[in-house]
């Protein structure tokens, strides 16, 4: 199987980069267990937001201090990463539906996030 590229987009890139380094570290070694079976690894969002968070995947890492909200495109090989944050309560869940719902409705971050698909599926 071949592995899955993973793509942050540039609000996840900052949410890494407010974490000390060892929560990075940790956050690091989850992103990477999504190169293999990304679909599998972690836990649909579910009902945990207040908007759609339909094919929004959470992995938990860091005894379960952080939360990577995802989702994984077509055929498994592209992981779009689109919130890295602490837990405290539902918020990274709700912060992540605001995001997706952002680049839904703006069409530059729309042509943003396609121009970054369209590398990673080599188009």
């Amino acid at each position: 199987m071949t592995a899955a590229r993973i793509l942050l987009l540039d609000e996840a890139k900052e949410d890494l980069r407010d974490l000390n380094g060892t929560a990075r570290r940790i956050i690091a070694k989850g992103i990477e267990k999504l190169r293999t079976e990304p679909a599998q690894r972690g836990a649909p969002v579910g009902s945990r937001s207040a908007g759609n968070s339909t094919g929004l995947r959470r992995l938990v890492v860091g005894n379960r201090e952080f939360r990577i909200v995802y989702d994984v495109r077509d055929d498994g090989t592209i992981v779009v990463v689109w919130v890295i944050e602490r837990r405290v309560d539902d918020e990274v869940y709700r912060l992540a539906v605001s995001r997706l719902e952002t680049y839904r409705a703006d069409p530059q971050k729309s042509v943003i996030l396609r121009q970054m698909l369209d590398t990673a599926w080599g188009r």
